[in-house]
């Protein structure tokens, strides 16, 4: 019973690192689009267009699923 539980815990453990790197990526190529159209990195526009951009590849994302 124990080996169950251990199973689900490492499984659950391993599928979260999954998502938390896929969301580290996608934050990572809505940071370089922002910067590729000319926006300056650490500027209040840049962060804007950094959130609302993974934030629509977040929403775009969950749906798919």
């Amino acid at each position: 019973m124990s080996r169950i539980a251990l199973t689900c815990c490492f499984a659950a453990l391993l599928g979260s690192c999954g998502t938390l790197s896929a969301n580290k990526i996608d934050w990572e190529h809505a940071r370089l689009a922002c910067a590729d159209v000319g926006i300056e990195p650490g500027s209040s526009p840049f962060d804007q267009c950094v959130t609302n951009l993974y934030s629509s590849l977040w929403t775009q994302n969950t749906a798919e699923r």
